[in-house]
């Protein structure tokens, strides 16, 4: 069986992969997770806010937990690859897959519990309904 010559300038790539893994993994152990994945719009209309996240690469539905406490919206999930490659295979990585968790205040008075959410082509788009900003009361005669 022939001998695989010995590549340096592979090995460094090999090793500067690695070390770039391992700085990010580290960081995001750190600081919980990765505070801006997945990157998300919030805006509103006249009758609700919509939150938008970029597409989820890999996200399976049922992995998805939106909730909301007080003004912050939260969302937990999972992403996972599609296809199984070897680490050794990588010429260049980028994509990261795994547990990630995303919060965001609503600076809107909204109905949470009347909320919907969809994930089309992965993209989660959750809808609030506002609550009435004006509220009139009524003046009962004496």
């Amino acid at each position: 069986m022939p001998k695989e010559n010995f590549d340096p300038v592979k090995e460094f790539v090999n090793l500067r992969d690695n070390i770039t893994k391992s700085v990010g993994q580290g960081l995001k152990n750190v600081a919980g997770t990765n505070a801006r994945f997945p990157a998300m719009d919030i805006y509103e209309t006249e009758d609700a806010v919509f939150v938008r996240t970029e597409p989820l690469i890999g996200i399976v539905a049922a992995s998805i937990e939106v909730s909301m406490e007080d003004d912050t919206i939260t969302i937990v999930g999972e992403t996972y690859p599609d296809v199984e490659i070897q680490d050794e295979a990588f010429l260049l990585r980028e994509l990261s897959f795994g547990s990630f968790s995303r919060s965001a205040t609503i600076s809107r008075r909204v109905k949470p519990n009347e909320a919907k959410a969809s994930l089309t082509q992965g993209i989660l788009t959750v809808k609030i309904p506002k609550e009435e900003s004006v509220q009139i009361i009524e003046i009962t005669p004496e």
